[in-house]
């Protein structure tokens, strides 16, 4: 009776050790973050994915962008993940609960006293985010107020250089060029244009934008209802 206690206890040991191998084996991998809730609220990042190395290390960004590296750990008594950035601040909510369904991992834990629960999902390749799509040379070719078309010799055939270093230049069909800084949000589809001339006004806009074409919609108080249509171009 009691050597078939211990080789049930020792099964049991054998079971629990392989699951909770298997589950660590399952965080391994390349993911998107596919969704985000904050109690109530959609907090979903755009393009936000990690990539969990088996040699303990990670990766994370948005789009082409990588902005987070560091260690990840898996405690099997508590069935949390956890991870600390090499350059960042301290993750002082401590480590998600995680579970699998089919092909998905979820991550659950408490924010400040709201829920929180992010939706993975395996990717092959990097996402593309809006703001990489933006970098380019940009050619304006309609532009609308109200539905009605305002385009005009001021602004016919004017481009807008998007570059990768967040300066922007808009060229006016005179060769005039307008310069500032442009910032993507980091989950909505929206940019903000800053001007370097005080003179004029800092806009932001709702994105739309693929490898062909950019529209622009606008959002703030100057530009409301304004919509900019443009296609890319490879020359000025």
């Amino acid at each position: 009776m009691i050597k078939k206690q211990r080789r049930f206890v020792a099964v049991l040991v054998i079971f629990f050790t392989v699951q909770i191998f298997a589950q660590k084996e399952k965080i391994i991998g390349f993911w998107q973050i596919e969704k985000v809730v904050v109690g109530d609220k959609n907090r979903t990042p755009v393009a936000k994915w990690t990539k969990i190395n088996n040699d303990g290390t990670y990766q994370s960004g948005n789009g082409w962008l990588q902005n987070s590296k560091g260690k990840w750990n898996y405690d099997t008594k508590t069935n949390q993940y956890s991870t600390i950035d090499s350059l960042g601040i301290l993750d002082e909510f401590g480590g998600f609960d995680i579970s699998f369904q089919h092909t998905k991992m979820y991550w659950k834990r408490e924010e400040e006293g709201a829920k929180v629960e992010v939706t993975l999902v395996p990717i092959q390749e990097l996402p593309i985010s809006p703001a990489d799509y933006l970098v380019g040379i940009w050619e304006l070719i309609d532009m609308k107020k109200n539905n009605k078309n305002i385009v005009n010799n001021e602004n016919k055939s004017q481009k807008l250089f998007i570059r990768w270093d967040r300066i922007y230049i808009n060229f006016n069909q005179g060769k005039k060029k307008l310069t500032g800084y442009w910032h993507i949000h980091g989950h909505k589809p929206e940019i903000t244009f800053i001007p370097h001339s005080k003179t004029q006004q800092i806009e932001s806009w709702r994105v739309v934008v693929d490898k062909e074409q950019l529209l622009l919609l606008g959002i703030s108080e100057t530009n409301r209802n304004v919509e900019r249509r443009y296609i890319r171009r490879n020359t000025f």
